[in-house]
């Protein structure tokens, strides 16, 4: 037997010792792995957990995702992040109710919304147990050390061999009686865990007989750096009316904006009678995104009619919310400064 196998094997025995408990594995169904492997594109573990049962607890099957309306979705996704996940999430289980259930193979799984290689061969690995490889951020930076991966013929080419070596270990792992839903899983695990971008746990990995960057020494120059990513910044003066019985005017996104769906302050103050009563800036980053926020906070102390809003803003979506429990799909940045204001 090779090193290499010698090496896979000892892999799946420490995954059977070392495995967090998560909900999901618990259960490995359809549903439970798409909607982790949704929520967990890139977003932490310890960030998704809560989520992740008040969303099963609210939408319990894919039947019931599938008929909720989409703002019910936005709601329950509320300070995860990336709501364009969520949309995905509630078209893919429209789809898939559509046509009489899940997919079962990778090209099937790729027509869904939101899903890529990756995503795919996740969910057909741990749910069906098919030889399927993987490659997210875990993944890559265990294989990029134990092979020594660089860049530098470009990230096309840099990827596709470590696609190789996904599939090679699979593989690798089918032959020595690890199979696919433990070896995946396993290669997850160690990249969350003990092959941590700084200060990787070596001397216990159970690949370190194998791993090239380790033996030369230099485990955290790999991953290779990226280029530095390319900021767009964005700079917005946004109204916060609050009216007389403690609510706040938002206004709902259109489908083809930026946050689309979800509520948000206005660009204009529809109430010129309104006592401005201060500012607030908010600084924050959104993948590619450095945005900047003036918030200009304007007060009247009459009880505004939900009617006055829709005349105020024409062929806008308004709406008068609480500002103590505001129960509609916000972003984070609003939610937060909504709550500096109770």
């Amino acid at each position: 037997m090779s090193k290499h196998l010698i090496a896979i094997k000892a892999l799946g025995a420490w995954f059977q010792h070392n495995q967090r408990i998560l909900p999901w594995r618990d259960q490995p169904t359809f549903y439970r792995v798409w909607i982790s492997e949704i929520m967990l594109q890139q977003t932490q573990v310890a960030t998704v957990l809560p989520y992740f049962e008040k969303f099963i607890a609210k939408f319990p099957t894919v039947e019931a995702l599938a008929a909720a309306p989409v703002e019910d979705v936005l709601l329950s996704w509320a300070g995860l992040g990336y709501y364009s996940r969520a949309r995905n999430l509630h078209q893919a289980a429209q789809l898939i109710v559509a046509r009489g259930g899940f997919p079962e193979t990778r090209e099937e799984w790729l027509e869904i919304p939101g899903v890529g290689p990756y995503t795919a061969g996740a969910i057909l690995s741990v749910t069906l147990n098919k030889v399927e490889a993987i490659l997210d951020g875990n993944v890559e930076r265990v294989l990029s050390r134990v092979f020594r991966v660089d860049r530098g013929r470009g990230d096309s080419v840099y990827k596709a061999r470590l696609w190789r070596w996904a599939w090679a270990a699979v593989r690798g792992g089918v032959r020595v009686n690890v199979p696919p839903n433990q070896l995946n899983q396993a290669l997850m695990e160690l990249g969350a865990t003990f092959c941590s971008y700084r200060k990787p746990k070596c001397e216990l990995c159970p690949l370190s007989s194998v791993c090239k960057a380790y033996g030369a020494g230099e485990p955290e120059a790999y991953p290779p750096k990226k280029k530095p990513k390319q900021w767009v910044k964005v700079e917005e003066r946004l109204h916060c009316v609050l009216d007389g019985s403690g609510r706040v005017l938002l206004r709902k996104r259109g489908k083809d904006e930026w946050r689309a769906d979800l509520w948000d302050l206005l660009e204009e103050n529809p109430y010129k009678n309104a006592e401005k009563i201060g500012e607030q800036e908010q600084r924050y980053v959104v993948t590619r995104h450095k945005v900047s926020r003036v918030v200009e906070i304007w007060k009247t102390s009459r009880v505004l009619k939900a009617a006055e809003a829709g005349v105020a803003v024409e062929g806008s979506q308004l709406q008068w919310v609480s500002l103590q429990s505001p129960e509609v799909p916000m972003g984070s940045p609003l939610r937060k400064l909504l709550q500096t204001l109770n």
